[in-house]
């Protein structure tokens, strides 16, 4: 896939975590990046990486062939309408803007074009996304794959029903946010029980990439892994009885459930304040 030219209409965060996990996994250059956004800072960022910053979001559409939308979800449909007399079946559009439609985007980039919903999460950055992905009515075979490849390079991307996106924001979306006050509680109890923070942090945080890779690559379900170090009248057990007791379980199904309610209400809202700009009164 050498030689794609990948653009990122809005530089912030999340393009930066894309921009750079795709350069560091080699599918796609910085060399090879085109950039807009409506501050310069941000695109001094990314030109010192060597990425070619636009002038406008129209001329990163006219040099690349697959486009990130990255901005905030209220000003999408106007960002694809800003380019639609230069986007068509050749140019792919990938949104990472939480909530807005599928059907809102395409309505806004014209007859044709091929768009596809993704959820990604920061830790692509350092090459572990988890994200998920919805393709539009327009999407060939191809287009899918070329996400898939992308993402896959950095992470892993499952394809869902856009109706599940919700969901995926609610696991992986906003899931790291979870994991750091996970890492923060595990060390603050090694202080606790008497470690230097350093250590601490240090053994909380590999314990839990650790635990992630023996989920990943031995395809065990996570409570027969747990069983196999529950030895009877143990140490773990014993933690994990306390954790029980402190409703960590209920917290983390607690917390997925109200994020993935979240995505779900910005959705609803994106697609209200898109209905009132355009005088549509309904869902575009």
């Amino acid at each position: 896939m050498g030689g794609l030219r990948v653009g990122f209409v809005g530089a912030g965060m999340m393009a930066e975590a894309i921009a750079g996990g795709l350069d560091a996994a080699g599918v796609a250059k910085f060399a090879d990046m085109s950039a807009s956004n409506r501050t310069q800072p941000r695109l001094d960022v990314f030109a010192s990486w060597g990425v070619t910053p636009r002038a406008s979001n129209s001329e990163v559409a006219q040099n690349c062939d697959v486009i990130f939308i990255s901005v905030k979800p209220y000003t999408v449909a106007q960002v694809l309408e800003e380019m639609r007399p230069v986007l068509s079946k050749d140019t792919l559009v990938v949104s990472v803007a939480a909530g807005v439609t599928i059907a809102t985007m395409e309505a806004a980039a014209g007859p044709g074009v091929p768009v596809i919903r993704v959820m990604p999460n920061t830790p692509c950055l350092v090459g572990c996304v988890a994200a998920g992905m919805a393709a539009g009515t327009h999407c060939e075979p191809s287009h899918t794959e070329t996400v898939s490849k992308l993402f896959n390079a950095i992470g892993k991307i499952h394809e869902v029903k856009e109706s599940l996106l919700n969901a995926v924001t609610g696991v992986s979306g906003s899931g790291p946010a979870y994991i750091f006050q996970v890492i923060e509680a595990m060390s603050d109890g090694g202080v606790l029980a008497g470690l230097p923070r350093n250590i601490a942090t240090d053994l909380a945080a590999q314990t839990v990439m650790g635990a992630a890779k023996m989920v990943l690559e031995s395809g065990e379900h996570p409570a027969a892994l747990k069983d196999k170090v529950c030895s009877p009248g143990g140490t773990t057990i014993r933690a994990v009885a306390a954790m029980e007791a402190a409703g960590v379980r209920a917290g983390m199904i607690a917390a997925v459930r109200a994020s993935a309610e979240r995505s779900a209400e910005l959705g609803r809202a994106t697609d209200e304040a898109e209905a009132k700009a355009t005088g549509t009164g309904k869902k575009r």
